[in-house]
């Protein structure tokens, strides 16, 4: 292992434990790894996913200041409560907060919480085999292997949130919810998961709930080692007790063949956590040093998992969700003893692999150090999105019925991130196949071997194959759609784009080429301004135009003449069409002299962007009798 275990005394192991799963995502705000992949911290730069009660991170005064007129009848009326409930805690003498914590809206869960017990076992005597489960199974709602129910959170870019969740209700997914501005959290089979994987277009990564400590579970009376850690952990303790009582290693760590699987421990912070909890680093090594000693405790080898740093089995995320309590008030001088607790919850990433938003065809992503890469570069689960966003599925969906075509033009391109990423969508082109097909790294295909094909736990190396075959197939027949010709000879799918720098239109024709795309795609090279379209190349209703001006961040020569430009190309080339403007700038979006229908809030680095719609009006013809 990379890192000695401290001297943690006083530990008792439980060989009889209980799992519990589980909740929701928590937010996350500071990020640190204790080998981990950093693709993570782009989540914990701004406020996520709601914590179970909002109230508690209300600022201490505020929330009391709400209820100074009454407090003895809230007090009363919460005690009543949590006498009829049967809350043998709860004092009637308690504070406004505990009374307000009594009244109010009980942890929501999924309906397919349970518990599950385990009699005493070791990793190598709880050969499991390939798709099998563990504990009682259920049946799911749509059928996907029948059964088996996990939770999961996929997090994507703020402000793609919806997109994201539309993806996850197509491939089946159940229980969708959006929690904040940059996840959605989403409850299905195991081969749910797996489709989200594989045709996922705006997710970054992709997690399983393991353990949650805000689900309050009853002691079920037996001797199991269970312990309720629904009034939040304060310390490393705590902690370290949370994961040996509701983290079954064998399922985790096995590989059941009696070995163990490699793993890392990352942590991310939502709020302020309590102070033996708010050292990232620490707080992994807690988590980790947990796990190991249960290991410890449960082979006879003394045998322990190793830390992989770089491309671990079992990558572990904890999300760390800080919340604050009242324990005491003193009403006339208004002091407050405040308790501040957090709500932890332990993922594992199905994959080691980074982030999912690098398809691989670009050159950047080819793992070459002095590859050239475009300076204002824009992610390629962000140009999915914001394709999703305007229609571009939905048009591309409908000429497949109709016959009647699509067409996609991009006046001012860069490295072509948004016609490849609609070329791929009009092929039904999964993102996992790219990634397969462009991976140029040493040792095995991280995308074609994912990690979690070692877990003993979840799938099986047939159910993946199985899959990316069906997958290789849909792509065929779309790409075979997106090149063939309508009734009329013109052809199914259409997207033309142009690139005035050399540099990047040459990154734009390596993109399209590495992508498999030159057959849907056509590089135009020269300023907008020049760029002359035939007449039948723009359909009335059926022409999209996308596009990503220089806003004056990476790219700051001749803005304003780019703008101006590309008001005139609008004008004079895309009458009857709907265009799609990402800026940066309130300024510059001026210089169009258009009148947005729509915006899109998206946040993206240290960036907050606009995705604008702008609906081009077809030119009136002339009539010259009336001129005369």
């Amino acid at each position: 292992g990379l890192y000695a275990t401290p001297a943690i005394t006083g530990h008792h192991c439980h060989h009889h434990q209980q799992r519990n799963e589980w909740r929701g995502s928590q937010t996350h705000k500071r990020t640190s790894c204790l080998g981990v992949d950093s693709g993570l911290r782009g989540l914990a730069t701004r406020g996520f996913i709601p914590s179970h009660s909002s109230h508690h991170h209300r600022p201490a005064k505020k929330r009391m200041a709400r209820r100074s007129n009454a407090p003895l009848v809230w007090a009363s009326i919460a005690a009543c409560v949590a006498l009829r409930r049967g809350v043998s805690s709860f004092e009637t003498s308690s504070t406004i907060g505990n009374a307000h914590r009594a009244l109010g809206k009980p942890i929501r869960q999924p309906s397919s919480v349970v518990l599950r017990s385990y009699d005493d076992w070791y990793i190598e005597d709880e050969a499991i085999g390939d798709g099998a489960t563990l504990g009682d199974s259920r049946e799911s709602a749509d059928g996907d292997e029948g059964k088996d129910n996990r939770v999961y959170f996929a997090t994507c870019i703020p402000g793609l949130e919806q997109a994201l969740a539309g993806e996850l209700v197509e491939i089946g997914a159940r229980r969708v919810q959006a929690e904040g501005r940059s996840g959605v959290r989403f409850e299905g089979s195991p081969l749910v998961g797996l489709k989200a994987l594989v045709y996922s277009r705006t997710m970054h990564k992709l997690l399983e709930l393991v353990a949650s400590s805000a689900v309050h579970q009853p002691d079920s009376g037996d001797d199991y080692g269970y312990q309720d850690f629904s009034r939040g952990i304060r310390t490393s303790r705590d902690l370290y007790d949370f994961v040996q009582s509701n983290v079954h290693v064998p399922s985790l760590l096995g590989d059941g063949k009696g070995g163990l699987l490699t793993m890392s421990v990352g942590t991310i912070y939502s709020g302020r956590p309590p102070k033996e909890l708010s050292h990232t680093h620490y707080t992994a090594l807690t988590v980790k040093n947990s796990i190991v000693d249960l290991v410890r405790d449960l082979r006879d080898d003394g045998e322990r998992p190793d830390v992989d740093i770089v491309c671990p089995d079992v990558p572990l995320i904890l999300f760390v969700n800080a919340r604050r309590q009242f324990r005491s008030r003193n009403w006339e001088t208004e002091d407050s003893d405040v308790d501040i607790a957090a709500d932890v919850d332990l993922y594992r990433c199905l994959h080691s692999s980074g982030s999912l938003h690098k398809r691989g065809y670009r050159a950047d992503d080819s793992g070459d150090a002095t590859a050239p890469i475009h300076r204002a570069a824009m992610k390629e689960s962000l140009a999915a999105g914001l394709l999703l966003e305007a229609g571009w599925g939905k048009l591309v969906n409908d000429a497949r019925g109709n016959g009647r075509g699509a067409v996609l033009l991009d006046p001012m391109t860069g490295s072509a991130t948004f016609p490849v990423e609609a070329a791929l969508i009009a092929g039904d082109v999964a993102p996992a196949l790219v990634r397969i097909a462009s991976w140029r790294g040493r040792g095995p295909n991280p995308h074609a071997s994912p990690s979690f094909l070692k877990w003993k736990d979840f799938t099986s190396e047939e159910t993946w194959n199985e899959l990316i075959a069906r997958a290789t197939q849909r792509a065929k027949v779309g790409l075979q759609w997106a090149q063939s010709e309508t009734v009329g000879g013109c052809p199914s799918v259409k997207i033309l784009c142009n690139e005035q720098n050399p540099g990047a239109a040459d990154l734009a024709a390596s993109s399209i080429k590495k992508a498999g795309v030159s057959n849907i795609i056509s590089l135009h090279r020269g300023d907008c301004i020049d760029w002359h379209l035939e007449d039948d190349e723009v359909i009335e209703g059926r022409t999209m135009v996308v596009s990503n001006p220089p806003w004056g961040i990476r790219l700051t020569e001749e803005i304003d003449t780019s703008w101006v430009n590309l008001r005139e190309f609008l004008r004079r080339e895309a009458g009857g069409t709907e265009a799609w403007i990402l800026s940066g700038n309130p300024a510059l979006t001026k210089i169009l002299r258009m009148k947005k229908s729509r915006s899109v809030c998206i946040k993206t680095g240290e960036q907050d962007l606009r995705f604008l719609k702008y609906s081009i009006f077809a030119k009136k013809p002339v009539d010259n009798e009336v001129m005369r």
